[in-house]
C-alpha cells in the first residue's frame, strides 16, 4: 500500500508491483541486466514450473529461461497489443543484456558486444499497467512451464518422435501476443 498525504485528506493506493516481484530474479547495473544462475534457476522452478536441465545452476550448458527474459522485457518495456518475441541466442549468467530500440516497432536485447539474444516487434496500443503486465506474464509463464511435459511430449509420442531425455535441448524460437484490447 502506498499512502499519500494531502492537506486534510489521505489517499491509499494498492497496486501489484511486478517489477518488485521480478527483482529477486535479476540484477541491474550500468552494465545492463544480468542474471545469476541461482536466480534464473529459481525462477524456472518456482515460478514457471520448468525443470529443464538447461536451467540447473550446475549445468555446463546453463542458460537463462526464456520465460524470465519475456517477463523482464514486459516489466521494462510495457505491453503492446501485438508483440512477437524472437529468441536468437541463449543468455548465460555472465552475459548482461540491455534493451535497445532499433526502430519505432522493434527492440532488441543485446549484450555489450552487440550480439542479439531477443528481438521484440511490437505494435498497437501500449500499456504500462503493472497489474495487467503481471497478470499476463504470470499466466504465460505458468502455461509455458507446462507446455513441454503436458503438451509437447504427448504430441511427439503420437508422431513417434522423442528427444533424448538424458540430454534434452528444447529451445523455443518465438512466441506472439495478439490482444484484442489492453484493458
Amino acid at each position: 500500500a502506498l499512502a499519500t498525504n494531502y492537506p486534510n485528506k489521505q489517499f491509499i493506493t494498492y497496486r501489484v508491483d511486478y517489477n518488485m516481484f521480478l527483482t529477486e530474479y535479476y540484477l541491474e547495473s550500468d552494465d545492463g541486466i544480468g542474471f545469476r544462475r541461482d536466480q534464473a534457476s529459481s525462477f524456472a522452478k518456482r515460478i514457471a514450473g520448468d525443470f529443464n536441465p538447461l536451467h540447473d545452476p550446475d549445468n555446463k550448458m546453463f542458460c537463462v529461461p526464456g520465460d524470465l527474459l519475456f517477463s523482464v522485457a514486459l516489466a521494462k518495456l510495457g505491453l503492446n497489443q501485438k508483440m512477437k518475441f524472437t529468441f536468437s541466442g541463449m543468455v548465460s549468467d555472465d552475459t548482461p543484456i540491455f534493451f535497445q530500440p532499433t526502430d519505432s516497432e522493434t527492440v532488441e536485447a543485446r549484450d555489450n558486444e552487440g550480439k542479439v539474444y531477443l528481438s521484440i516487434n511490437r505494435s498497437g496500443a501500449r500499456s504500462e499497467d503493472e497489474e495487467a503486465i503481471s497478470s499476463l506474464a504470470r499466466s504465460y509463464v505458468e502455461f509455458s512451464g507446462r507446455t513441454f511435459p503436458h503438451i509437447l511430449v504427448p504430441l511427439m509420442q503420437q508422431q513417434e518422435i522423442m528427444i533424448n531425455p538424458a540430454r534434452p535441448l528444447v529451445i523455443y524460437e518465438s512466441m506472439e501476443i495478439d490482444l484484442e484490447q489492453l484493458d
